[in-house]
């Protein structure tokens, strides 16, 4: 009796073990079901930025943090008139080094072949040495997409030529939305 005593006691004791086991890991699995990670993440300015250059407060407008510029004064123009603006807008970098920029054409919409022979984007320098290629819009032949990367150091400013010309026969009333979209590395 004193064995099936003993035996009863081992059986409940390991019982006992094992339910305690079982009960600590699924705590231990509960524990690892919920982790947290936190970040703080802050926005600074961007290191280049657009700025008015002389014909920008005429033609369009730059949102505050520096990064967007709409042109949405340009006036209608006459069949078979050329518009310049030397400056429509500016390109300055604040970094404390050297970044690469790279201008190229995002999206063209509305009847541009039949109402435009092209339209011209040239980086200009301080110094009025046109910088990487010239983007050309054209409504026949060979479209130049990209200025290609161009460093540009610390502290300078540069301008943004437009060109643009309208068909002689254009049709009155038409208009195009062009977006170039520019990359700071």
């Amino acid at each position: 009796m004193k064995t099936n005593n003993l035996n009863s006691r081992k059986i409940i004791k390991f019982a006992t073990l094992l339910l305690t086991s079982v009960l600590i890991g699924f705590a231990s699995a509960m524990a690892y079901t919920e982790m947290f990670m936190t970040a703080i993440i802050g926005i600074r300015a961007a290191d280049v930025q657009f700025v008015n250059g002389d014909d920008t407060p005429s033609i369009g407008s730059i949102n505050q943090q520096g990064t967007t510029v709409t042109f949405n004064n340009i006036p209608a123009l006459v069949p078979g008139e050329v518009r310049t603006y030397n400056e429509a807008v500016n390109i300055t970098n604040g970094a404390s080094s050297t970044k690469t920029i790279d201008i190229s054409l995002y999206s063209l919409t509305g009847q541009w072949s039949s109402n435009f022979d092209y339209i011209n984007l040239t980086v200009i320098a301080a110094n009025g040495t046109a910088l990487g290629n010239t983007i050309k819009i054209v409504s026949s032949g060979q479209n130049v997409t990209s200025t290609g990367n161009i460093p540009m150091l610390q502290g300078e400013e540069w301008a943004i030529k437009l060109v643009i010309k309208a068909k002689t026969d254009a049709t009155p009333g038409q208009s195009i939305t062009i977006v170039f979209k520019v990359e700071v590395n």
